[in-house]
Order: C-alpha cells, then structure tokens, then sequence
C-alpha cells in the first residue's frame, strides 16, 4: 500500500473528529457514504438519514466541551479500500456551558476536573476511496469507557443546544 494512501486515511480520521469537535453536521454526513454502517454502543446506524438523526438528537452531548483525539492509527489495506483502527480519546476540557469560552480566546483555569479524559474507545474505520476521497463504509466503536463524573445529568439533545460550537467561533 502506498505511503500517500496511509497519511491521507489518518488525515481523514482526523478531519472527521474536527467536523465533530466544530459540529459541522453537514461535513460529518458526508464523511460517510450514503449506505455506510455505524456500531455505536448507543445502537446500529445506517444511511445518511439514521446518520444526521442520530447526531442531531443522540450525540450532541458528546460535543461542547470535549475535544476529540485519535491515536495510535494502524491502517490496512482492505477490500476496494483501507482499514484505519484507533483510539479516540475524547478530553473534557470544560463544562458544556463554559466551552464557548475558550472559542472566544479566553484562558479557563480548573483546580482539578478539567481536562481529564472522558471517553476511551477503539475504532475501527473501513474506508473507500471515491471522487471526493476517502468515505466511511462501516465505523465500529468498540467496547468504551467513560468517566461519570465527566457526563452531564442531562444527556438530551435540547439540554445542548445552546452550547453547541459555532463555526464563527472557531
């Protein structure tokens, strides 16, 4: 497998926890093809419409605050693409009502809580190449941890709302 197929499947990885952490919605459906799979351990996902659904009222929780980091990426070849397996650590940094802060350019200061990592879990991305690049086909999130004290009492999609990143912030 070429070397350019390897750094651009990790800069792939990559951009898509950006679209995430900016929750450029639109990005992140497109980073999947329109029959793609998600094993999520809030459930299975499939299709562009169960896609945005599902992160528009099951994760936006998952977002103000918390910044997301891919590492240790192993990529494979795989079928008529590649394989990328991680390990997404998702940091929170702030609450998700004081994130907004730090778009702004301002300096938080913690005596303690944050940042601390929230989420561990292990990836695995199958990839296809098309015109406009590499794709999710199937996303698998493996068995994950998280650390309670970091997950908000209310994990409803309407509790975020306001907290959610915008990109002029950014």
């Amino acid at each position: 497998m070429p070397a350019s197929d390897i750094a651009s499947a990790v800069d792939f990885v990559n951009r898509v926890n950006w679209f995430f952490e900016t929750w450029d919605v639109a990005s992140m459906i497109d980073a999947f093809l329109p029959d793609a799979v998600a094993y999520h351990f809030h459930g299975t996902i499939r299709g562009h419409a169960e896609i945005q659904h599902f992160f528009e009222h099951d994760y936006p929780y998952l977002i103000p605050g918390v910044s997301r980091n891919a590492t240790n990426h192993i990529v494979d070849a795989d079928e008529d693409g590649v394989e990328v397996r991680y390990q997404n650590l998702l940091v929170r940094y702030a609450a998700p009502q004081d994130a907004s802060a730090l778009g702004a350019g301002q300096v938080m200061h913690s005596d303690g809580e944050f940042p601390a990592i929230w989420l561990y879990s292990p990836m695995r991305d199958r990839l296809r190449r098309t015109a406009d690049g590499w794709k999710i086909s199937e996303r698998y999130i493996g068995g994950s941890t998280t650390n309670r004290k970091l997950t908000p009492p209310d994990v409803s999609a309407s509790a975020f709302a306001a907290f959610m990143p915008r990109r002029e912030e950014l």
